[in-house]
Formats: C-alpha cells, sequence, structure tokens
C-alpha cells in the first residue's frame, strides 16, 4: 500500500469561523499537517521560512495586503508552493488575477471541503 506524502499547510484567513472551519476540514486526512494559521498577508510572510509549508490555502480579502500579492511575494521565492485561493467571490476576474499570481486554483468558500484540498495537492483539480 502507498504512503501519502504528508502536506504542510499553511491557512491564510482573517476570519476565525473559516480558520477552524478549514482546520477542521484538513483534519479528517492524515495527508495534512497544518503548519501555521496566518491571520494576514504579512503574517504568512513573516513566518513562511520557519513554517515551510507546502501548499497555503490563501484568503483573498485579507487586512493589509491582500491575497493576489501575498500570493506574488510568495510565488517569487518559492515557486514550488502550491496556492490554493480561498474567496467568498468567484468572478471570473478574480480567476484571471489569481492565474496572473500563480495561484493554482480559485476554490470558493461556499463549496471549501476535503475533497477540493486533495484534488488540488494532487493536481487533478
Amino acid at each position: 500500500m502507498k504512503t501519502k506524502k504528508l502536506v504542510r499547510v499553511m491557512i491564510v484567513e482573517d476570519q476565525p469561523t473559516f480558520q477552524e472551519l478549514a482546520e477542521l476540514v484538513l483534519s479528517l486526512d492524515p495527508q495534512f499537517e497544518i503548519v501555521h494559521i496566518a491571520g494576514t498577508g504579512e503574517e504568512a510572510l513573516e513566518v513562511l521560512e520557519e513554517a515551510n509549508p507546502d501548499l497555503i490555502l490563501l484568503d483573498f480579502r485579507l487586512p493589509g495586503i491582500d491575497g493576489l500579492e501575498t500570493a506574488k511575494r510568495i510565488k517569487e521565492h518559492h515557486p514550488n508552493i502550491t496556492i490554493g485561493m480561498v474567496t467568498a467571490h468567484t468572478e471570473e476576474v478574480l480567476a484571471r488575477m489569481a492565474k496572473e499570481a500563480q495561484v493554482k486554483e480559485v476554490i470558493p468558500k461556499a463549496s471549501f471541503n476535503l475533497e477540493r484540498v486533495q484534488r488540488l495537492v494532487n493536481g487533478t483539480s
């Protein structure tokens, strides 16, 4: 039986309710290890080296620098980190902007679930 590689996840979200939901959803699969939960893009950038995530679930609307700018800054120095943009907004414009920031997928908060994160990590989204 093939064992899944442990995926280190950082959640960047300013809403405590969604932080808890994401943490709960990811805890259903032992493949995921949450290494940090940040409330702002600035905090995510500050702890990035230490947290060393494989996957970042990044909210679009954050206080301070927004999710797109955070994603661009992360990808500048860490092109191998997978980023999934999590948002309550699903406009086509957001999807295009996310692509420019090298975000792999935009995940609407309304449809955030374990299967979506697993597909994101496995490259089948």
